[in-house]
């Protein structure tokens, strides 16, 4: 199995990987709304029986991510996707034949699992890409429009073959993507990898985590917002939060264009403000336009601030620990968060309930904030240290299997890793 390198670019083969891995690491979290109700017709279940089989997919994601954070930092991430989806088939397919709701569950938890390898190596590979905002902003936009097409194929597909229909449609979706994860950009070679990596930031995983709960777990009470609060009917609640879902597009493709002006900085900072509020104003204020703006806007700032995360994680950590560990711990945040959501909503009602998610998003900024600001002096330190930046440099004998002569400072082996007591040693062929 060949091994792509790290520092790739984000071509069209490497952009397919990425999109693939974001868009399986989040397939569970997004069409779960859309399975329980087959879940619960096909084996006549209550919404908490549903609840708990869609909670035992999404935890079991999380952890596997969490888990393998450390091996997908190092090469070999082709091959932990890989069985990862064939998990992912096996799982599906489970579920699809289940003759009873233990089996049901069962190819449930091996389907999550399965999925959580794939979201590790994935998205460790967005660190390995010579422009971590673009793979990113790749990644996110190409899984949104994935699943997007999902949420429309699937109901389809349920309609036209009826039972468990939903379940075999994602196992011959995980199938193709053997084949697409084949370019996935690998991690470096012990050679070459940085001397010492800095752990991740528990309280930026806290930050990201309580990120996901109030986001993705208060969404999934979004339609009893606008049906029991705001007075709206069912089918006009489901084209408003359709018509939003489509809509955070815009937050990626926004992140493209601003990130390389303002920074992420600012952007983290302004778009976390702006979604607290308009959580607060859809739940605090009843009224079907505000309801429809904030909803819009809701999704667009999420879907900024993902994009960002990523970018902030992937730069961070070139081995992508960070980034792993940041999606497991967005996983894990989804996944607790629609129970102290509903209670929030049922006990305190609508505006406390929005009141919470605002000061609970600017709360998790604090950690965000401070985290890309490090990450922000690494990345700066370490351009200044780069080839490109250095006058000392000493011409090297022409590499045979690079095909030309290449020219490094000294003191290093490449713009990545630091010489260690190896000056003049080409990093290509590893001869003098």
């Amino acid at each position: 199995m060949s091994r792509i390198a790290a520092g790739r670019s984000a071509g069209i083969g490497v952009a397919a990987a990425l999109i693939t891995g974001a868009t399986l690491g989040n397939i569970g979290s997004t069409l779960m709304p859309i399975l329980l109700p087959g879940m619960a017709d096909r084996y006549h279940l209550s919404s908490t029986g549903t609840g708990t089989i869609a909670t035992l997919q999404l935890i079991m994601t999380a952890l596997v991510t969490l888990v393998l954070t450390s091996r997908a930092a190092r090469p070999g991430r082709v091959r932990i996707a890989r069985i990862g989806l064939i998990a992912s088939v096996a799982g599906f397919a489970l579920a699809a034949a289940a003759p009873d709701l233990t089996a049901l569950t069962a190819g449930n938890i091996v389907a999550g699992a399965g999925l959580g390898a794939v979201n590790a190596a994935g998205m460790a590979a967005i660190a390995a890409t010579d422009d971590t905002d673009r793979a990113s902003f790749v990644a996110v936009l190409g899984a949104t429009l994935v699943i997007a097409a999902l949420v429309v194929a699937l109901p389809e597909a349920q309609n036209t073959w009826g039972g468990s229909a939903e379940f075999a449609v994602l196992a011959v979706c995980c199938i193709p993507a053997l084949w697409l994860v084949r370019p996935l950009p690998d991690a470096p070679t012990r050679d070459l990898e940085p001397a010492a990596v800095a752990p991740v930031p528990v309280m930026f995983l806290i930050a990201v985590a309580v990120l996901g709960a109030s986001d993705q777990g208060a969404w999934s009470y979004s339609a009893t917002l606008g049906e029991k609060y705001e007075g709206m009917s069912a089918d006009t609640v489901s084209m408003v939060l359709a018509v939003a879902s489509f809509a955070s597009l815009a937050g990626v493709l926004v992140c493209g264009v601003a990130v390389p002006r303002f920074g992420r900085i600012p952007l983290i900072a302004a778009f976390v403000l702006v979604e607290a509020l308009a959580k607060l104003v859809i739940a605090a204020v009843p009224w079907w336009v505000s309801f429809i703006v904030s909803a819009v806007i809701w999704q667009v700032c999420f879907m900024a601030l993902l994009v960002l995360v990523l970018a902030v994680a992937a730069a961070a950590d070139s081995s992508g620990r960070w980034v792993a560990s940041a999606t497991g711990a967005l996983a894990i945040g989804t996944a607790l968060g629609p129970a102290p959501s509903g209670w929030i909503l049922d006990t305190l009602g609508a505006t406390a309930f929005g009141a919470v998610l605002a000061i609970t998003t600017v709360v998790a900024a604090v950690p965000l904030l401070r985290t890309t600001r490090a990450a922000s002096a690494l990345a700066a330190s370490a351009s200044e240290q780069s080839p490109a930046r250095s006058s000392n440099t000493e011409p090297l004998p022409a590499c045979s299997h690079a095909g030309s002569l290449q020219t490094f400072p000294a003191g290093q082996t490449s713009d990545r890793s630091v010489c260690r007591g190896r000056c003049g040693v080409c990093p290509v062929c590893g001869s003098a």
